[in-house]
């Protein structure tokens, strides 16, 4: 089951029939974790069952913890294997049974573990039911691929759920069929090409690889960004508020800011969980790039099992730490050089679009293959998507209205669809994305993850 099929159109309907009448906070807690596990088993029943066991053996071990917190060595130890047994879970699968990683694995462990290090800290209640960790870990608009929630931010919303409201409704239908748009209309189009060249890069030119480059740096935004839109949509439907993902990530001026607006829950549960704890920017210069450093390779990890992702962190670790160190440097009185925000904002995008080649290439021989055709411009077969041409234009109106009008921020902002003129919008962006949409793909790529 995902998003955008008649399956989840079904419970998404009787769900929210039996939220609007249903009061009693605990029988709307079963119905949640009953839907939410209705929505998984589409994927895979075993896979139901991993969540199931490793949501229960999270809420277990956060009892333990919580029982021997006047024990601070013994809570600390029972909180370190704890996690360490998780991660084992999560080596096992994408590094000795990756054919049978369960969907969304990388993501409901990471809030599985957020679960513990919160009660350790004692950032959530000590009786947290195991009905509510449950709801949390296997939470259907988010298991599969994020955002990555902390407990201390959801847990609380489970007896604070807000009521549905025309209002509510109106932007998460809006925010879904934007989500929607980006997916089948922008990401799946663009997948045509990607795919295609990607398959045989030494047969294009390095022109096509590098047009192509751009296409996938496109491809993968709107697919992510559709996702996390959606998500966001439906759980703001049912009375929840999910962190926001994506801020308009290739408007960013330097490898800092681009990761403050791209997967933002992931950067933010990386800050919290791995780079503060590694010691942050605490034990001066030298240890803070270090731990920058660490943090992305955790990220590249994290993504994928194969040095293509190894590689793509530490490259990204090593963007991070230069700008650190030439920011820093700065501060000091050591130079004062500047770079325009234009050209910065230029700059970073070839930056993050290059590192996106390993990310999708299959290999480190293709990565390598694909770099050295670009950089030396290598004849071959030509091949310039026009759906690249348009959706890039999009993207810079968007970005460009954002600049001028929001500060740099995401523009979205839900129509009055009270108004006739709302209604009018709204039915001609459906009318488009039907048409234009593009069914030759379902599956989103960070639900492989």
């Amino acid at each position: 089951m995902n998003f955008l099929s008649l399956s989840f159109a079904v419970l998404m309907f009787i769900l929210c029939i039996l939220l609007y009448f249903i009061r009693s906070e605990k029988t709307v807690k079963y119905i949640l974790l009953i839907a939410g596990y209705i929505f998984y088993s589409g994927f895979s029943l075993p896979a139901l069952a991993v969540l199931i066991i490793l949501s229960v053996f999270t809420w277990v071990s956060g009892y333990l913890i919580s029982k021997k917190k006047s024990e601070k060595e013994k809570s600390r130890m029972i909180l370190v294997k704890s996690v360490v047994i998780q991660l084992l879970v999560l080596l096992f699968f994408k590094y000795v049974r990756g054919d049978l990683m369960p969907v969304g694995l990388s993501f409901y462990l990471l809030m599985a573990i957020s679960y513990l290090v919160d009660m350790y800290r004692g950032d959530i209640k000590d009786d947290t039911g195991l009905i509510d960790a449950m709801i949390f870990i296997g939470f259907f608009p988010m298991v599969v691929s994020g955002p990555v929630m902390k407990a201390k931010e959801f847990l609380p919303q489970l007896s604070s759920r807000r009521p549905l409201t025309k209002e509510r409704l109106s932007y998460g239908i809006q925010l879904f069929a934007l989500g929607a748009f980006e997916k089948l209309v922008i990401a799946d189009r663009l997948s045509v090409a990607v795919n295609s060249v990607y398959k045989a890069p030494l047969a294009y030119s390095g022109g096509s690889l590098f047009f192509t480059s751009l296409a996938y740096t496109l491809q993968l935004f709107f697919d992510f960004s559709g996702y996390s839109n959606m998500a966001v949509a439906t759980a703001s439907i049912l009375g929840f508020e999910l962190t926001k993902n994506f801020d308009l990530p290739y408007i960013a001026k330097n490898p800092s800011d681009f990761w403050r607006r791209w997967h933002i829950s992931l950067s933010s549960w990386l800050k919290e969980y791995v780079y503060i704890p590694l010691g942050g920017n605490r034990l001066g210069k030298g240890r803070t790039y270090l731990n920058l450093f660490l943090t992305m390779i955790v990220s590249g990890l994290w993504h994928g099992s194969t040095l293509n992702f190894f590689l793509w962190g530490a490259l990204h670790g090593v963007g991070s730490v230069v700008h650190r160190f030439f920011v820093q440097t700065k501060k000091e009185g050591k130079h004062n050089i500047s770079i325009p925000p234009f050209l910065s904002g230029i700059l970073n995008f070839f930056f993050v679009s290059f590192l996106w080649i390993p990310f999708r290439a299959e290999n480190l021989s293709d990565s390598w293959i694909i770099f050295k055709r670009i950089i030396t411009l290598k004849p071959g077969v030509r091949y310039y998507y026009v759906y690249t041409w348009i959706f890039l234009l999009l993207l810079l109106v968007v970005e460009g209205y954002a600049l001028l009008k929001n500060n740099g921020r995401d523009p979205f902002k839900p129509l009055s669809l009270e108004k006739m003129s709302g209604k009018v919008i709204f039915s001609i962006f459906l009318i488009l994305t039907a048409v234009f949409a593009y069914f030759g793909s379902g599956a989103f790529i960070y639900a492989g993850f």
